[in-house]
């Protein structure tokens, strides 16, 4: 049995039927799970393997913990009292 191959972002976005902009905003907030292959300090090309893909989208991947919006904390609007008299 050979090993899966990597594939790129064009070919996750045909599979998935999204654009390749969609795909990598996925995997830049770690939404769908990458490979990235670093060429310098910025640039980053990303390969896939498509059965992890298709795991984490048939599971629900959860947003990271980054990404997952914080509730409200509320001030408390009560004011206090002056001194009784």
């Amino acid at each position: 049995m050979s090993p899966e191959p990597f594939v790129t972002a064009d070919d996750i976005a045909v599979h998935l039927k999204i654009k390749r902009r969609q795909v990598l905003e996925m995997a830049r907030k770690g939404f769908i799970p990458s490979h990235p292959i670093c060429f310098g300090r910025k640039r980053k090309m990303w390969r896939f393997k498509l059965s992890e893909v298709d795991q984490a989208i048939e599971c629900g991947a959860q947003k990271p913990a980054s990404s997952v919006p914080q509730p409200r904390r509320r001030n408390s609007n009560t004011m206090t009292t002056g001194s009784s008299r």
